[in-house]
């Protein structure tokens, strides 16, 4: 093998390894025959993989059904991931705090892309709660979220955004309309906070409020999302100011940091 070609084949070895990792974080189990179907790449440079990230712990083979499985060592990185990130972590104790005088669902959510990544989510306490899981991605345009940091971007960018991902009715609530979506993105930057009923989800009411940097860049979106019992709705006030005063906590911890 030359040395042009060798460089070619470890990208592609990684690439395989990535891919197979990918596959089986879809699904629980998966036998080496659905791994080889999927991938298409040949028997031997399945085993091999499989081989090599077995030993590393970053896939398990059942000694029974033989199907293979994500390994301990993922799990490991992502404990190491979560305590290393910074922002979570100045952030969890204030999300715990809402969420405990609300009751609601509260999550932490940054861009990822073209993309919303939610990095956590502290679960509501009621009965009747909306469920997110943190390494959840949206579209940009889905909810509050995106509200969020839209509000702080040039228009000619959002305009420019839309384009590529027309704006989708979620809820029956959700604004469609381009024009009507910017007005909102504008009332949302005055307000320092985005408020919805019935969008993205029927029967829920949810609220998001910007993180910001040192140099006054939104970092994160900050929400709560509940359902819509009348309770919320009649107290909709006082949590949008409970909210409003969580995320300018969180900012001031991160430019103390």
């Amino acid at each position: 093998m030359s040395e042009t070609n060798k460089p070619i084949s470890r990208i592609a070895a990684v690439d395989n390894a990535i891919d197979l990792l990918l596959l089986l974080s879809n699904k629980s189990e998966r036998s080496i025959r659905e791994l080889g179907e999927q991938l298409n790449v040949t028997k031997s440079t399945l085993h091999r993989t499989l081989q090599t990230l077995e030993n590393r712990g970053f896939v398990k083979q059942d000694p029974i059904s033989k199907k293979y499985s994500l390994g301990y060592k993922i799990l490991e990185l992502s404990v190491k991931l979560k305590s290393q990130n910074e922002l979570r972590n100045l952030a969890f104790e204030d999300m715990e705090e809402l969420r405990n005088v609300i009751g609601d669902t509260v999550q932490l959510a940054i861009l990822d892309g073209e993309q919303i990544l939610i990095i956590e989510t502290v679960e509501g306490t009621k009965e009747l709660r909306i469920f997110s899981k943190a390494g959840q991605t949206l579209p940009l345009t889905y909810g509050n979220f995106g509200k969020v940091f839209l509000a702080h971007v040039d228009v000619s960018k959002v305009k420019e955004y839309m384009k590529e991902q027309p704006l989708k009715k979620y809820g029956s609530k959700s604004i469609v309309d381009e024009e009507t979506y910017l007005k909102e993105l504008e009332n949302v930057k005055k307000s320092g906070i985005s408020v919805s009923i019935d969008d993205p989800i029927d029967g829920a009411v949810s609220m998001a409020v910007p993180i910001f940097d040192k140099t006054g860049v939104v970092i994160a979106s900050l929400s709560i999302v509940g359902a819509k019992t009348p309770h919320l709705v009649e107290n909709r006030t006082s949590v949008e100011q409970l909210v409003k005063n969580t995320g300018s906590r969180i900012t001031e911890k991160v430019n103390r940091s």
